[in-house]
């Protein structure tokens, strides 16, 4: 399978590139200008030489892993600030992450889900490099955010992937998997993705953590401890063993409850 030497999309290629989005958009069925990839006009050489294959990737997970071990030789300072280098990798896998509908036309969404937004608001929303980002920090433990196709992210995704105080903590990603992952369908549980009024969902543990951190050092617990401290809500979503273990706290107060169901 022949490679391709990765680059970076100049300020000039990222335009044409934000303009062919734009003509998606209104309708257009243009196929994507690939040609900008090696277009010296258009883009820049990294620092060191990186193949890129094009494949085809069963799920977000295995892009995120594929990534990481193709920009591992670059410094943070290029992957995480860069939006040229991830708009030329949108580029090169964009019939996955824009795939072309039954009437010819393809959704592209937003255009920070092609060309990143490095801002806290949508850095992850980055069809590549949120993949990327977060299985950099957690490796295959960050299976059951990133399942699903590349095209899209879903619903727990973005609950934990939006907040930085969470999907920057082990032990939170430890805790969704114990929850939320059924192993034989390499999938979420159903239902894992309900409503905040729903016991024991996903987007309630945000609500539970969220009041639990004001008492407990949440950073500094395991999977096994947050589900120890959490309420009778997610018991039906418990693992069958669990352990009773002390806890460090974040002052001698009593533990605040969690909030009760809107």
């Amino acid at each position: 399978m022949t490679g391709r030497i990765a680059r970076s999309l100049n300020h000039l290629g990222v335009e044409r590139f934000r303009a062919y989005l734009a003509r998606l958009r209104d309708g257009s069925t243009s196929p994507p200008p690939t040609e900008l990839l090696d277009d010296l006009g258009y883009s820049n050489e990294l620092p060191v030489e990186i193949v890129m294959e094009p494949r085809r990737f069963n799920d977000r997970l295995t892009l995120g892993g594929y990534l990481s071990e193709r920009f591992a030789q670059l410094r943070s300072e290029m992957t995480d600030r860069d939006p040229g280098l991830w708009a030329w990798a949108s580029m090169l896998f964009f019939d996955q992450v824009c795939p072309i509908d039954e009437d010819g036309t393809r959704r592209p969404g937003q255009d920070y889900r092609h060309i990143p937004d490095f801002g806290y608001r949508h850095r992850h929303r980055h069809l590549l490099f949120g993949p990327y980002h977060v299985y950099r920090r957690h490796g295959v433990h960050s299976i059951l955010l990133l399942s699903g196709p590349l095209n899209s992210e879903s619903g727990l995704y973005h609950e934990i992937a939006s907040r930085q105080d969470l999907i920057a903590n082990k032990g939170v990603l430890e805790a969704l998997l114990m929850l939320y992952f059924d192993p034989r369908r390499r999938r979420p549980k159903p239902a894992a993705q309900g409503s905040h009024r729903h016991p024991g969902t996903v987007r309630r543990l945000v609500h539970v953590l969220q009041q639990l951190d004001l008492t407990y050092d949440i950073y500094g617990l395991s999977g096994r401890q947050i589900i120890e401290l959490l309420p009778d809500e997610f018991d039906e979503w418990k693992p069958a063993a669990t352990l009773t273990l002390e806890v460090p706290v974040k002052s001698r107060d009593a533990p605040v409850p969690p909030p009760p169901l809107p």
